[in-house]
């Protein structure tokens, strides 16, 4: 095989009059199945952030009605005075009583400020650093296309010169050597494309292996949020 048949079946040629483009499905398949769980990472974040903020307002209004004095039932003394039946502090006893449990009141703004900062430092910056950084692939795919765009073209250009030298040895059983020097200078400027390309698309394909193989830890990240929650509720009652 001479040195432009083994450049054709290098740039996929399939057979005089019929041109392969260049394909990234590799990169396709894999930046779809990551776009498709960054959206669902991000309603997640979502999510917890309302969970967060709700949580919150649960210790602070809860925290406050539980330290709050409860309505009096008042009676009317034989000397005519108004009175509550049962002091405030033993209505407050027999409110705990009822719950079941005792509720650490006075602790309730300590848990809630530090399940706000274990769900931001244990949960939502690992999610929000994986989000921007799949967020950054989109520009690199552009320019991914744009290599593979110029790749192509020269391949095409490549290949209407074959398809020229082939019409000329049909027709006369020789090839002028101009057209043979085009050949050569253009074999050049596709392989020139071809290793900016592929530099670029392995370094793409890298990037988003790298990116997969973190949402693991991501996902680690994200149950701790289920413990995270259970525990600040939890160490609120005694």
């Amino acid at each position: 095989m001479g040195m432009f048949g083994r450049f054709r079946e290098k740039v996929h040629e399939v057979a005089p009059g019929h041109f392969k483009p260049t394909s990234s499905e590799r990169i396709d398949k894999m930046y779809k199945e990551v776009h498709d769980f960054a959206q669902g990472l991000k309603e997640c974040e979502r999510q917890l952030k309302q969970l967060e903020t709700a949580s919150a307002a649960v210790f602070k209004t809860a925290g406050d009605m539980l330290s709050t004095p409860l309505p009096h039932v008042y009676q009317v003394d034989p000397q005519g005075s108004t009175a509550p039946i049962v002091p405030p502090d033993e209505l407050r006893q027999e409110a705990a009583a009822s719950l079941g449990t005792a509720v650490r009141v006075q602790n309730l703004a300590s848990i809630s400020q530090k399940h706000t900062s274990e769900l931001e430092a244990s949960v939502l910056t690992p999610m929000r650093g994986w989000i921007k950084d799949y967020r950054s692939f989109k520009d690199k795919l552009t320019i991914l296309d744009d290599r593979r765009l110029e790749f192509d073209a020269e391949r095409r250009a490549f290949h209407k010169l074959e398809l020229k030298k082939v019409r000329q040895q049909q027709a006369t059983d020789k090839v002028e050597p101009e057209l043979m020097g085009k050949l050569e200078a253009k074999s050049g400027d596709v392989a020139a494309k071809r290793n900016i390309y592929d530099a670029h698309e392995q370094e793409l394909y890298n990037g988003l292996a790298a990116l997969i193989n973190d949402a693991k830890s991501v996902r680690t990240h994200l149950a701790n949020a289920m413990r995270i929650q259970a525990q600040a509720f939890g160490s609120a009652v005694a």
